[in-house]
């Protein structure tokens, strides 16, 4: 579809986004950094991740991405803003065009993330995004929640006074935000594992009148200022800033932020792991597949992959045993320590299989909560667990004696601390060695694992679909 001119109906964000591209860049985009860094947390962007970020803007976010070591891509529609982006992300693979057609092939992708870029209104920009994600990759995406009930929502007031017509276009693309909205959009364009989290989200400005030309230089501030002229636009909006002045203090508007995370569908029944399983099984290795087929119903990938050395995991398990009994812990506790060290590693498969078992020791709530970094349904004693197997999981070198002392004020003695710690680390052991050599997790965890605790496992490898499943 073209507009008058002959230009395509997806450039049309040029003309209010990119007509000062500068002060979208300066005095507007980096209002976002809190909403970038937390996605980009949630989705644990990093060293290796190849990361698109559909409707780029002037490229901050993809800035941010690459300084967490991800290779980068973007696409915007504003050649004005892109040009921006390209200035601070030299050699990015950056291009201007419609997210509606995505220039890339189909899984390039590990991630991909858009702020505020996909709407209600665009649908189908996720069948795109769908098809860009390798099997089992990630979407963020971020829209405005509960604007009216935030604290802030008088900084959005002179969107507003745009035409009728416009304000509600505004509010069609919101709408994604509505409860239960999103979520079922994304499972309808074949998403899996859809969670919505809160993004914190606050805008800060020195004074009025950068607040006025902050918004002026956005998209829904063009429509407004096509309604009621630019100098009257500023001037309306500097004096509504005024209102809400603080003394020594800049200007802050805390808006409600909603964001999803998602997760592409993983092929059907791929191989258990990059190892091949032995072409004759040893006694212990029938023993082991025995044990899981007469405890679970099948035998677990991570079973055929450790049948090249059964007496290894054997050994591995035995040194479990035995922390675990010194240290006394319940099936609970292992479970808080597993999920929450397997969550801080970025292990599905474990998560998968103890975030089950947490959740029938506990809930579904709790275990999911633990997995997310929620550990608000915990008492004081299981806290102390939690926190200590993050710490341990994510850098141990980073520790310090005052990390210790909650387990002491949870009454554990200097032997089952050790215990507690030996523990963490030899699952953490486990862990590497299963994600290190491609260990899927079982598609059979799709169907046993509580639906809370599989929304909130949105890392590592995914579960295979089943056979029947891909049909």
């Amino acid at each position: 579809m073209s507009i008058p001119g002959g230009e395509p109906q997806w450039t049309l964000p040029d003309a209010g986004w990119g007509r000062r591209a500068a002060d979208a860049a300066t005095l507007h985009e980096p209002q976002n950094i809190r909403e970038y860094v937390a996605v980009h947390q949630h989705l644990r962007v990093g060293a290796g991740t190849r990361l698109l970020d559909v409707a780029c803007g002037a490229g901050l976010a993809v800035e941010l991405a690459a300084a967490r070591g991800a290779t980068v891509a973007g696409i915007d529609a504003s050649a004005r803003l892109l040009a921006v982006a390209r200035d601070r992300n030299r050699g990015a693979d950056l291009r201007v065009g419609d997210m509606r057609a995505l220039p890339w092939g189909d899984g390039e992708f590990d991630v991909v993330t858009s702020f505020r870029g996909i709407w209600g209104t665009t649908p189908e920009v996720l069948d795109e995004v769908r098809r860009v994600l390798r099997p089992g990759g990630l979407l963020g995406l971020t829209v405005w929640g509960r604007v009216k009930a935030s604290p802030g929502a008088w900084a959005l007031r002179p969107f507003l006074w745009a035409q009728t017509a416009q304000v509600a276009h505004q509010a069609a693309m919101n709408s994604l935000g509505r409860p239960g909205v999103g979520e079922e959009l994304l499972t309808r364009h074949g998403f899996e594992a859809v969670r919505r989290v809160d993004i914190p989200f606050v805008w800060e400005f020195a004074d009025p009148e950068s607040f006025a030309r902050a918004v002026a230089c956005t998209g829904p501030g063009y429509e407004a200022i096509q309604a009621v002229g630019e100098q009257r636009f500023l001037e309306d909006a500097a004096r509504l800033a005024a209102e809400h002045a603080r003394d020594g203090l800049p200007l802050r508007a805390e808006i409600n932020l909603v964001g999803f995370l998602a997760r592409a569908p993983a092929p059907a029944v791929p191989a258990s792991s990059f190892l091949a399983e032995p072409a004759q099984l040893s006694d212990r290795a029938r023993s082991a597949y025995a044990d899981d087929s007469a405890e679970l119903g099948y035998v677990m990938n991570a079973t055929r992959m450790w049948a090249n050395d059964t007496e290894a995991l054997e050994l591995l398990f035995k040194a479990l045993g035995r922390v675990t009994k010194t240290a006394g812990l319940t099936v609970r506790d292992r479970g808080i320590l597993v999920t929450a060290a397997a969550s801080t590693l970025g292990d599905s498969y474990c998560a998968l299989a103890w975030g089950g078992k947490l959740a029938a020791a506990a809930s579904a709530q709790l275990s999911a909560g633990v997995i997310a970094g929620d550990d608000g349904l915990l008492d004081d004693r299981e806290r102390a667990l939690a926190r200590w197997a993050r710490q341990v999981a994510a850098d141990p070198n980073a520790t310090n004696a005052s990390d210790v002392q909650p387990l002491r004020e949870a009454g554990y003695t200097e032997a089952q601390i050790l215990a507690i710690t030996a523990y963490v680390a030899l699952r953490v052991a486990f862990s590497t060695i299963n994600d290190a050599l491609g260990a899927v997790p079982d598609w059979q965890l799709r169907t046993t694992t509580p639906e809370a605790v599989l929304r909130s496992v949105t890392f590592g490898r995914v579960a295979a679909l089943s056979a029947s499943d891909s049909s």
